[in-house]
């Protein structure tokens, strides 16, 4: 079967919604439960005899992962976040968490944007991967260490264009062990699996390019072409956020002046 979706960088949010539409036509249930059966054999095999738990952010693919990790019996799980998140999007948390969530924020607000103007709106893969380091990396080191854990496990995959280690498994310099077991999963099993099992994605996939940029905070908005669009795109999703922005960035109150809105 051809694959309908792209990796997630090219393609766009139409085509992406388009295939949340017509995810089960995509990806046949038959299909779809002879891959679920080989990840969560696999699993086991990783996972058993060790404390473990799963990193969650409320996206598609973690919320994958949820689903698997339940069937094994696994609930404990980490949420990374900062003060600069989407308020619709923390409100969608409340209602959807799993139940042994824990929540790590690491602290990066708009005084800390502001002695950091290089982060806001991140414009190369570089500092895009900076803003994963210093967030959803440290959250998971501290709660691995926290909590004694062997294994954490993700929902990285290389049709994202993760690095998801040999066979899944990579430790890093911290001595973290993580594990994708849905590494090889097409981009149509996972928005299959979720609209089979009901799972409601949270708002940020509906906000402009919003499969394309995935969840995390305002601030870390990817492939934006300048500043501005990043204003832009965040003035569409909630204008409070650069209202208040602008009280501390002059990259805020640039764009306000500009659009005429302050």
């Amino acid at each position: 079967m051809t694959a309908a979706v792209r990796r997630k960088q090219v393609t766009t949010q139409a085509e992406w919604l388009r295939a949340w539409e017509n995810a089960e036509t995509l990806m046949p249930s038959a299909k779809l439960d002879a891959l679920i059966t080989r990840t969560l054999s696999e699993m086991r095999q990783h996972l058993k005899g060790r404390k473990v738990a799963f990193a969650w952010s409320g996206g598609k693919d973690s919320l994958v992962i949820e689903y698997l990790m339940t069937q094994l019996g696994h609930e404990r799980c980490v949420l990374a976040m900062t003060n600069l998140e989407y308020p619709e999007f923390l409100a969608w948390v409340t209602n959807h968490m799993p139940p042994g969530l824990s929540v790590v924020n690491t602290g990066q607000d708009l005084a800390w944007l502001a002695a950091h103007p290089d982060m806001l709106f991140p414009q190369t893969a570089a500092l895009n991967a900076k803003w994963f380091r210093l967030v959803q990396h440290t959250a998971q080191r501290r709660y691995f260490k926290a909590n004694g854990l062997d294994t954490i496990v993700l929902g990285r995959r290389l049709a994202e264009g993760n690095y998801c280690g040999t066979g899944g498994l990579y430790t890093d310099q911290h001595q973290v062990l993580r594990y994708s077991p849905i590494r090889d999963w097409t981009h149509e099993a996972v928005l299959a699996l979720l609209k089979r099992e009901g799972y409601s994605l949270p708002p940020i996939y509906g906000y402009p390019r919003g499969f394309q940029v995935g969840t995390g905070n305002w601030a870390q908005r990817l492939y934006t072409s300048s500043t501005n669009q990043g204003f832009d795109e965040t003035w569409q999703i909630d204008p409070d956020i650069v209202r208040a922005a602008a009280d501390v960035l002059p990259q805020a109150r640039d764009y306000l002046h500009l659009k005429g809105l302050n």
